[in-house]
């Protein structure tokens, strides 16, 4: 039987579409592109896995390209730096939208992505648009491995496909779309050979994708583990880095988290003052070149605070010392970020609404940002921002995480007695933890986080299917003149690939984020631990939409 496109959501996360959702494919409608008169858009973005030239872009509704009901309604050639613009009539329904690209590699390999638009209806309203309104009009590896796990969850039917269940399966499976990104990237880059019995990169991740076990349910992910033996000569180290890279990518991060969500007209941050509080993380990768191994020296992730930020009414972004500036449209964000060492950084990624019950009584309305960028200078540096936007007066209250808490839907339980406590699957990204993952109990306390092994998995090296643990770490707020209490850290030991020996670093967290940070200095290094949708996670799109 068909899975139902019902599955992608949780019993906690309210989702107003659910109930329809939760109708039989046939009472959905048709992907012939139908629904009356159409209307003329203009549609501009680009093919980036690296900037492909020369790709040819196809706008389909119904379906992508060549799988049944997809309807061709424009066509166009990608130039310089992969850019493309594109005259298309759509239809006046709910009927999805995809842009499709082809092309070869000079080695040749072909390559096929695609990606999700959105509803034709909601697409056509805005009529000019763009990556700023849409990240998903960037046909990347991101957008293409979204579609491979959607499909293996539809059962290949793009019938009820929709904004809100597109918003769901980011969150909820966005530990399994990274891994498939980081393999087609290897391929379209050419850093890795495409293996034979695929014929394209859009096959492989479909491939993956069914041939795994999905986030969610009574078992933990295995995509990491598939998409490590798709490649028989050995790509590990590609994916370790390009996992970490995509997450840090000021294109690719916003597509991780906000995808085909159309921000134009919508106002997410109301006008005022804030601070920004928050870590910057240098990966040590180099934008032109991810996948090349790190910098021998990174330096230590960042704690940044600035209590002056002012957002004014038209979403402009500025504070009284110029070290932050920017813009904010919808839950789009871009923020340029002077940190207190004169470094300076460019970011671009997502806002959203923390819930009340993680801020402090009558702080009034907090947000999170998750964005990737770059530390700019002569060779740019891939970096991320993890950060909260929330007014001077607020305090983050860590104990009320734990009203929205309750098993994993990962699969991972907590000790019985562990009253608040939830789990979460952690996935390693980078060269130092990268294809390790943890299977973490989280107890919320007064001041910080408390991780410990799960009942049902405390470890597992997935490249080499070899199980693994690690020890209880806390993280918790500073102390002293400036606490930054929203950024919460920690020492920590966590195990090695192939049995080597653990590595000893500091873990960080920031309220609202969807990763742990773990640096360490022997080696040198900053990684992610990344996670799905869990009750630290729960952020909506706006004060009256549904969760994320």
């Amino acid at each position: 039987m068909k899975p139902s496109t019902a599955t992608l959501f949780r019993s906690w996360t309210l989702l107003p579409l659910a109930a329809a959702l939760a109708l039989s494919f046939s009472a959905c409608s048709s992907g012939s592109g139908g629904g009356g008169g159409g209307v003329a858009s203009t549609l501009s973005g680009a093919v980036i896995d690296g900037p492909i030239v020369g790709a040819t872009i196809v706008i389909t509704t119904g379906a992508p390209l060549n799988q049944p009901g997809a309807t061709q309604v424009g066509t166009a050639t990608s130039g310089t730096g992969g850019a493309y613009t594109v005259s298309v009539t759509l239809p006046s329904s709910a009927v999805p939208v995809f842009a499709n690209a082809t092309a070869t590699t000079p080695s040749g390999t072909s390559v096929v992505l695609a990606s999700y638009l959105g509803s034709a209806n909601t697409v056509s309203a805005s009529g000019t648009l763009t990556a700023t309104n849409i990240p998903n009009l960037v046909v990347s590896q991101v957008t293409t491995a979204a579609l491979a796990i959607y499909q293996k969850l539809s059962g290949g039917s793009y019938a009820n496909l929709t904004p809100a269940v597109y918003a769901a399966l980011l969150s909820q499976h966005h530990d399994d779309i990274l891994p498939i990104a980081a393999a087609i990237q290897a391929v379209t880059d050419d850093l890795c050979t495409k293996p034979a019995n695929f014929r394209d990169t859009k096959s492989m991740a479909e491939d993956i994708a069914n041939i795994s076990t999905l986030a969610g349910g009574t078992t933990t992910s295995t995509v990491t583990t598939s998409t490590s033996k798709t490649f028989a000569t050995g790509c590990d180290a590609e994916l370790q880095n390009l996992t970490l890279s995509i997450a840090s990518n000021e294109t690719w991060a916003p597509e991780l988290d906000l995808g085909d969500i159309n921000q134009q007209g919508i106002t997410v941050l109301a006008a005022g003052n804030y601070t920004l509080q928050g870590l910057i993380t240098q990966t040590g990768l180099f934008a032109d070149a991810p996948a090349s191994a790190p910098s021998a020296t990174v330096p230590a992730p960042s704690p940044f605070n600035d209590t002056t930020v002012t957002v004014s009414a038209s979403g402009q972004i500025i504070s009284t010392d110029n070290n932050v500036t920017g813009s904010v449209v919808g839950n789009s964000v871009q923020l340029n970020v002077t940190d207190a060492i004169k470094n300076s950084y460019t970011f671009a990624g997502k806002l959203g609404v923390l819930p009340a019950t993680f801020l402090s009584t009558g702080a009034g309305s907090g947000y999170a940002v998750r964005a990737g960028g770059q530390a700019n200078g002569t060779t740019p540096t891939l970096s991320r921002l993890d950060a909260v936007l929330v007014p001077a007066s607020a305090q983050p209250v860590w104990t009320g995480v734990a009203n929205n808490s309750g098993q994993s839907e990962d699969g991972l339980a907590c000790q019985t007695g562990t009253t608040g406590a939830f789990g979460v699957r952690l996935m390693g990204n980078g060269s130092t933890v990268g294809g390790i993952v943890l299977g973490a109990c989280v107890a919320p306390q007064p001041t910080g986080l408390a991780l410990s092994q799960s009942t049902s998995m405390g470890a597992e090296d997935e490249y080499n299917n070899a199980p693994l643990s690690f020890g209880p770490f806390t993280l918790t707020q500073g102390t002293g003149a400036n606490p930054m209490p929203f950024v919460i850290s920690g020492a920590a030991t966590l195990p090695g690939l192939n049995n080597t020996a653990g590595v000893s670093g500091t873990a960080y967290y920031v309220m609202g984020a969807n990763e742990i940070v773990f640096g360490s200095s022997s080696p040198s290094s900053n990684n992610l631990f990344t996670m799905n949708e869990n009750p630290l996670d729960k952020l909506q799109e706006t004060q009256s939409n549904q969760d994320h």
